[in-house]
């Protein structure tokens, strides 16, 4: 009875050693898997074991069997874990490459369609610039050609933006000179290669340092005569209190000059100017009252040096 009941566990060990080694093998396809289980069936298996003890003398029975069983489990388990994971990493590594191929595709698709409608939207940007739709044509850039370094999309960009920025000086005489000075400035900056723009640059940045030494000369001879508190109290208006330089400033940045409302306006003596601060009101670009408030250093002169939120 003993013998029967140690013949059906060897059964059973054969039986469950195929199920795992099928299992296994179901989602590696490994060799390894393959012959771990095989080894493991004749070991289990009462004829193959009868022939092994027969050929070898090694000592199958009992607790050695026992622990050849429990060492051809743990190793057909490992085997398969270990195979089971480099499979899964490696169909994890190629759903990477057939995701980025399948973006570089994309990409190329996206390319090659723009390129193919690359000349008749050149044609219609052009077409806006020239019509004085500048906005319309910057608009058609985003639109179609966001996200791409495109040489000939780039210099429309470019010729649209400086069109947009020569406009700033329709009047340019009447023009305060700090301004005159920041539209060459960005000028320069969209085209180097123009000679002119880089010419004005250097003489409106002469003209502006030469008028702030002259100012700073006559603030300095002011302050001689009438003293630094009277000096000082020339920069603000006398009804309102505002600083009258940095007022002036403020306007030319808002969206709508003509909303500007003085609220109120302090400031400290630093011995080499002044800090100031000006609350006032205006209108949003949604039309919409608001208030702010901002800190600005001026020299002895009340010139607008930095202005801080």
């Amino acid at each position: 009875m003993k013998a029967f009941f140690f013949k059906f566990l060897s059964w059973i060990g054969v039986l469950a050693f195929l199920m795992l080694g099928f299992f296994y093998y179901m989602f590696t396809y490994s060799v390894l898997v393959f012959f771990a289980t095989l080894l493991a069936v004749l070991v289990c298996a009462p004829p193959s074991r009868r022939f092994i003890i027969e050929r070898s003398g090694v000592n199958l029975g009992g607790g050695g069997l026992a622990i050849a069983l429990i060492v051809l489990f743990i190793a057909q388990a490992w085997i398969g874990f270990s195979q089971n994971f480099d499979v899964i990493e490696e169909k994890e590594a190629l759903r990477e490459r057939e995701k980025a191929q399948a973006l570089s595709n994309a990409r190329e698709g996206q390319q090659a369609r723009f390129l193919a409608a690359k000349p008749a939207l050149v044609a219609e940007i052009t077409a806006k610039r020239d019509q004085g739709l500048l906005t319309e044509a910057l608009a058609l850039i985003d639109k179609s050609a966001a996200g791409r370094a495109d040489p000939d999309i780039g210099k429309l960009r470019v010729s649209i933006q400086i069109i947009q920025t020569q406009a700033g000086l329709k009047d340019e005489t009447a023009l305060p000179l700090r301004q005159r000075l920041a539209i060459y400035t960005r000028l320069a900056a969209l085209d180097p290669s123009n000679p002119r723009f880089a010419s004005r640059v250097a003489m409106l940045d002469a003209e502006l340092k030469e008028r702030s030494a002259r100012e700073q000369a006559e603030t300095e001879r002011a302050s001689d005569a009438m003293g630094r508190e009277a000096m000082l109290a020339r920069q603000f208006d006398k009804r309102s209190g505002a600083h009258l330089k940095l007022q002036a400033e403020l306007k030319r940045t808002m969206m709508n000059p003509a909303s500007y409302q003085h609220v109120e306006t302090t400031h400290l003596d630093t011995g080499g100017g002044m800090s100031v601060r000006t609350t006032f009101r205006g209108k949003s670009a949604a039309g919409e009252t608001v208030e702010n408030s901002v800190t600005a250093t001026v020299d002895d002169s009340g010139n607008v040096l930095t202005i801080e939120e």
